[in-house]
């Protein structure tokens, strides 16, 4: 059965409740997809000075392994400060954990978040090159995801591109009809003889489902000293360094709105 989508305006607060535009917190629910969206607008970013990308592909394709089974991945942090400081009407909020995640999702969908469209030409090519991900539609017991590099398909007939996959919608009649033609070939050839066609098409499904699960976030609205009390007592095993690193965001986040805006 097909996730709940999320279709309404991620204004900061549920729907039942007035935007979060003043000191406080919120939870919201968005989807994957929307997640990658605002990433790659800008909506949500992250200040220049913030640690590099360090995940490895291997935990990529653990994360997106998790998705395909409809595991929850955990919640983002987004904050905005309240110290009425910055411009009152902006839509931008600072992602202040899960930095990590959710430049995995925006490569996994074959994305460049805004962060990542900031850095060199040749770092953002090696880049998309090592986590460039495919999907083993004849892999035994398990999803199946590998950073397979973009001639997989060339070497293995049974990898799909992920991104591919990630961009076809199967609510829609035109995405209905490319997952059914594309297990209908991936079921002729030799090295999927063992699979049936709709076995096949059952796990395309699933990888393109991706995008439509379901994705909690914290919405918080304070000035930044109380957001690193707030993220320290929701990580109460004293993560210091990651609270070192959390400080320094916020001493020079509004240097980077700023150096931000200037470049616009």
């Amino acid at each position: 059965m097909m996730p709940r989508r999320c279709n309404r305006e991620f204004t900061g607060a549920p729907a039942d409740r007035k935007p979060l535009d003043g000191p406080g917190y919120a939870y919201q629910v968005t989807t994957v997809g929307e997640a990658v969206e605002r990433a790659v607008s800008g909506e949500w970013d992250l200040p220049e000075f913030q640690r590099e990308f360090v995940w490895q592909p291997s935990q990529v394709c653990d994360l997106a392994d998790s998705l395909w089974r409809n595991y929850p991945i955990g919640a983002l942090l987004l904050w905005r400060d309240a110290s009425g400081s910055g411009d009152a009407g902006s839509q931008q909020w600072w992602i202040a954990d899960g930095q990590q995640r959710l430049t995995s999702l925006c490569l996994l969908c074959g994305r460049e978040p805004a962060w990542l469209r900031r850095k060199p030409a040749d770092y953002r090519r090696r880049l998309r090159e090592q986590f460039d991900f495919a999907f083993d539609v004849g892999s035994k017991g398990q999803a199946g995801f590998v950073a397979a590099g973009p001639a997989a398909a060339t070497r293995d007939p049974r990898l799909v591109a992920v991104r591919t996959l990630a961009a076809t919608d199967p609510g829609s009649e035109r995405g209905r009809g490319e997952l059914a033609k594309l297990a209908e070939e991936l079921a002729r050839m030799e090295s999927c003889r063992d699979l049936e066609s709709a076995e096949i098409h059952d796990r395309l499904i699933r990888v393109s489902l991706i995008r439509q699960r379901e994705l909690a976030v914290t919405l918080v609205r304070h000035e930044r000293a109380q957001v690193l009390e707030i993220f320290e007592r929701l990580n109460s095993r004293g993560m210091r360094f990651r609270r070192l690193l959390l400080k320094l965001a916020m001493e020079e986040i509004p240097a980077a709105i700023r150096d931000l805006r200037s470049r616009r």
